[in-house]
C-alpha cells in the first residue's frame, strides 16, 4: 500500500514537471510553485500528517527524551546488527511505520533534518558513525542549504529553515563596493548577525533591518528562521561579500 502510494505521488510529480516545464511562459519559481502545491495536494489526499511531525513537534520530542528518527522499512521491518548502540551512545531511538507511512518521505526528511541537527550540536559527527544509512534526509545532511535557490523573476528567492540557534554576533565588515550594493538591497548596513547550525552547516548571516529580537533564544535551541536570498546574477555583486550568496534573516519565530 505504501509503495503504490509512492509510486503514484512520483507519477503525479513527473507528470507535472513535465508539463510546467513545456510552459515556456512561466518563471522556474512559478513552475516550482505550482508543482509544490499539487505534491502538498497530493499528500493530502493520502491522509499524511503534517502537524503530527513538524519541526515544533521535532523539538518537543527531543527536550522530552523522546526524540526518533523517521523511517519506512516495509511490510517486514528492517532491523540493522547494531542499531541499538545508536540508541545507547546518542538517546535516540527509530521510529518506523512499517506498510503505512503517516507522513512523507519529504517531511521524514525534514523531520530527521531537526533530529540530526540537534545530534550534531550535542555530540559533534560521531553520531554519523552508527546511524542507519536509510533514513530519510541523512543523504542530503552536509549539503549547502543556499547552493541551488529558485530565485523569483526580481532575482529574490524567500526560504523558511528549522535551524538549530548558536549566537547573535556583529556584522561581518565588507568592501566600500559592497556595502553600497549591500545598502540598495535592504536600505541599511545589518550590525547584527546571526550564526546557526542546519543540515550540519555553520552559517553566519545578517539580521535584516527591522528585525529586532525580543527574546534571545537559548544555546543549541531550534528555531525557525525565514531568510531572504538575491541571487548574484542579479544583483553584481562580489564573491567577496560575506554570506555569498548575500541573504538577510528576516523574522525568527522561537517554536515555543
Amino acid at each position: 500500500m505504501a509503495t503504490l502510494s509512492k509510486i503514484l505521488v512520483l507519477c503525479v510529480g513527473f507528470a507535472l514537471s513535465c508539463n510546467l516545464w513545456a510552459q515556456s511562459q512561466l518563471t522556474d519559481c512559478k513552475k516550482q510553485s505550482e508543482l509544490d502545491s499539487i505534491i502538498s495536494e497530493t499528500e493530502r489526499h493520502f491522509g499524511w500528517n503534517y502537524d503530527a511531525y513538524s519541526a515544533k513537534i521535532a523539538k518537543d520530542k527531543w527536550q522530552s527524551g523522546e526524540a526518533k528518527l523517521l523511517l519506512q522499512g516495509g511490510i517486514a521491518p528492517v532491523v540493522y546488527v547494531g542499531q541499538e548502540q545508536f540508541t545507547r551512545k546518542f538517546g535516540v531511538d527509530y521510529e518506523d511505520f512499517g506498510c503505512m507511512a503517516y507522513c512523507s518521505d519529504r517531511q521524514m526528511s525534514e523531520y530527521n533534518t531537526v533530529i540530526m541537527d540537534y545530534l550534531t550540536a550535542n555530540y559533534g559527527s560521531e553520531w554519523r558513525k552508527y546511524i542507519r544509512k536509510d533514513v530519510p534526509g541523512v543523504d542530503k545532511y552536509g549539503t549547502e542549504a543556499f547552493k541551488e535557490m529558485k530565485y523569483d523573476e526580481n532575482g529574490v528567492a524567500t526560504i523558511t529553515l528549522p535551524v538549530i540557534y548558536i549566537a547573535l554576533g556583529k556584522a561581518v565588515e565588507q568592501s566600500d563596493k559592497d556595502e553600497i550594493v549591500i545598502n540598495e538591497l535592504i536600505g541599511c548596513t545589518s550590525s547584527t548577525s546571526l550564526e546557526f547550525l542546519y543540515r550540519g552547516n555553520k552559517y553566519y548571516i545578517p539580521l535584516s533591518c527591522n528585525n529586532d529580537i525580543e527574546k534571545t533564544p537559548a544555546e543549541n535551541e531550534l528555531i525557525e528562521v525565514t531568510i531572504r536570498v538575491f541571487n548574484p546574477k542579479v544583483f553584481h555583486y562580489s564573491r567577496k561579500t560575506i554570506p555569498y550568496p548575500y541573504c538577510v534573516v528576516e523574522s525568527i519565530n522561537l517554536l515555543r
